[in-house]
């Protein structure tokens, strides 16, 4: 037990924030005492008390569960009864089980088991459509079709155990904070000023509306402006910078030091950023200025792949596996021998998505992905390695997996270093710390870290530290607010779509009519006081006819998405673009003329209104 706790009278004049951690694989969070600017990590435990008529579909030798142990990372996987595969307008009263206990309770249960989701949360919005009577839009996912909208109440069911009722001592899943008593937590979470959550750096602003939206909806904080995204490659440098200047209370530091990363006492110098995700790997190159203070969001310079230690374990299956497998194995796994695989090292997102759908469809295929992911650690520490399933034997060896494997994956990593180095003209000599996070990170990258900055120490972190790594940064960032992207936060695509369509109101005749220059659109958004200056490009590509990415998913390249119905909303939004450009720019300085076509714009416009009459946010 942990001595001297803060307590509840200590936080009157205290100022709380939270760091959300939600990856591939599971949510960590930690929490910010602005005041103080104290951390203190959070953990759950399992509480279980379920009655069987309360979960129908549960084995009720599985329903009574107990375990006190913490747990300092909550797996996202979540079960919830038969009853939730229908479709609700509203939210249906089965509950939503949420952690490693879902996975016990949803062994060989009808109803929806949910994994590996948060990739599906940047495909598209959720809304209720009123023609089909049914939520859009669908995912395909093995043996199960499931609406967006309910992935998206799934994580409102996992964001949901960091509220005030979760620190309560009968509560199903019990949250706690190391170094803090649970009435104290229950009083800080109450006070919440803001919610930090991280995303990766090429995704777009409909992740961030949907996990805005699901904390919104967990009640965590009341307002939309209260919460904040920052990506996760710069969440991953924060973590190890001085908290501040002010004098942390010695008792509250002992009792939390082996939790958070310890601050670099010397951070100037390139300092170099590695967060190796599940589904993306992102790298962050920043030389810090001498006065932490004036650190800000465009001191950075980001990278982004999407390729993780998921697309590793599938590379790790195609290239070691696959090539062993006979025809009986292959039919097992309803492959077939001339399949076409994704290049290694290689995002190939649609190839990946295909193939991940089909291994997960079997228990075979389950297994074995399950095992290429093992395969990955076990390989660092062998030169080879019987891989045994049942009857089935595989032989695979380390310099296969680092020859075809890892070192396609070193040169991608390569290449996006230099680009980094070439924005911030940053020289290898001059990049002083390398911070490395996550689960792509391998013994054969670490070396190719040396190599390349022989210069540079690396940043290690202990196996509980990186439970809280990027949370910590995360709850770091009220220390450091100009990191913060202001006008991405002010501005989503989304907002400036809507105010585009604001900008012009119908007039019959006038509007099909007249012709815009680019400048004079600018002018019509200057009078509803956008600062069009500061997100002028993103403007000109919503005229032009780009629609911000996730308004209609893409269906037909995205295999994940179950296409049982035509949806008219989204064959209508990619008819036709909002103006029609005219004219010949070489003949013209103004450039362009746009059109405006009403008729896109009411469609817009109404599906905008569908889209969020079942929101929190209102894009105003």
């Amino acid at each position: 037990m942990l001595a001297n706790l803060i307590q509840p009278g200590e936080i009157s004049n205290a100022v709380w924030y939270l760091g959300i951690d939600f990856d591939t694989t599971g949510l960590s969070a930690v929490l910010l005492n602005r005041t103080t600017a104290q951390r203190y990590p959070l953990f759950w435990s399992n509480q279980l008390r379920i009655n069987p008529e309360e979960l129908q579909t549960v084995n009720p030798r599985l329903a009574v569960r107990s375990s006190a142990e913490a747990i300092f990372r909550l797996p996202a996987v979540t079960y919830s009864g038969q009853a939730a595969n229908k479709l609700f307008v509203k939210m249906p009263v089965t509950p939503i089980i949420v952690g490693s206990l879902a996975s016990s309770l949803a062994n060989n249960q009808p109803g929806i088991f949910l994994e590996n989701f948060k990739p599906y949360l940047n495909i598209g919005i959720p809304y209720y459509c009123p023609e089909h009577q049914e939520w859009e839009p669908q995912l395909q996912l093995p043996n199960q079709h499931v609406s967006l909208y309910w992935v998206r109440r799934t994580l409102q069911a996992l964001l949901a155990t960091l509220t005030p009722k979760s620190t309560l001592a009968d509560s199903v899943m019990k949250v706690g904070a190391v170094g803090m008593a649970p009435e104290t937590l229950g009083l800080a979470f109450k006070q919440l000023e803001g919610v930090i959550l991280g995303y990766p750096a090429a995704w777009s602003d409909t992740y961030q509306l949907n996990l805005r939206e699901a904390v919104l909806g967990a009640k965590l904080v009341q307002h939309p402006e209260q919460i904040f995204f920052l990506e996760d490659a710069i969440a991953t440098l924060l973590t190890v910078l001085p908290t501040s200047p002010v004098e942390i209370p010695e008792n509250d530091a002992q009792a939390t030091e082996k939790f958070i990363p310890t601050p670099l006492s010397d951070w100037h110098g390139g300092t170099l950023g590695i967060n190796g995700g599940a589904t993306t790997t992102e790298l962050a190159l920043v030389e810090f200025p001498d006065d932490l203070k004036n650190l800000s969001h465009s001191d950075f310079r980001l990278w982004s792949l999407a390729y993780g230690s998921d697309a590793i374990a599938q590379d790790i299956f195609c290239q070691l596996l696959y090539p062993q497998m006979s025809e009986t194995q292959l039919q097992q796994l309803s492959l077939h021998s001339n399949l076409e695989l994704p290049l290694v090292g290689q995002p190939e997102q649609q190839k990946r998505d295909r193939l991940a759908l089909l291994l997960q469809s079997s228990a075979l295929g389950k297994a074995l992905i399950k095992a290429a992911g093992y395969l990955n650690q076990i390989l660092q520490h062998k030169e080879e390695f019987t891989l045994e399933l049942g009857t089935d034997r595989w032989q695979v060896y380390r310099v296969d997996m680092e020859t075809r494997v890892i070192e396609p994956f070193i040169q991608q990593l390569h290449q996006g270093l230099k680009t980094l180095m070439i924005e911030t003209g940053l020289s290898e000599a001059k990049i002083q710390h390398v911070v490395c996070v996550g689960d792509a990170i391998s013994g054969r990258l670490e070396k190719w870290i040396r190599d390349k900055l022989p210069d540079a120490s690396i940043v290690e972190a202990s196996n509980l530290s990186t439970n809280f790594w990027v949370a910590a940064g995360l709850a770091n960032l009220p220390l450091y607010p100009q990191v913060l992207n202001r006008t991405q936060q002010q501005y989503s695509d989304y907002f400036l779509l809507s105010e585009l369509l604001r900008a012009f109101p119908h007039t019959a005749g006038d509007a099909e009519s007249r012709l815009y220059s680019l400048e004079e659109i600018m002018q019509q958004l200057e009078r509803r006081g956008l600062n069009t200056a500061a997100c002028y490009k993103r403007l000109v590509r919503l005229v032009e006819g780009e629609l911000p990415s996730g308004l209609v998913p893409p269906l037909e390249a995205d295999s994940r998405l179950a296409q049982s119905q035509e949806n008219t909303h989204y064959f209508h939004l990619t008819s036709e673009p909002l103006f029609a450009q005219e004219g010949d720019p070489k003949e013209s300085r103004q450039g362009y003329r746009y059109r405006l076509n009403p008729q896109q714009q009411e469609r817009l416009r109404q599906y905008l209104e569908i889209v969020l009459s079942g929101t929190y946010q209102k894009l105003m």
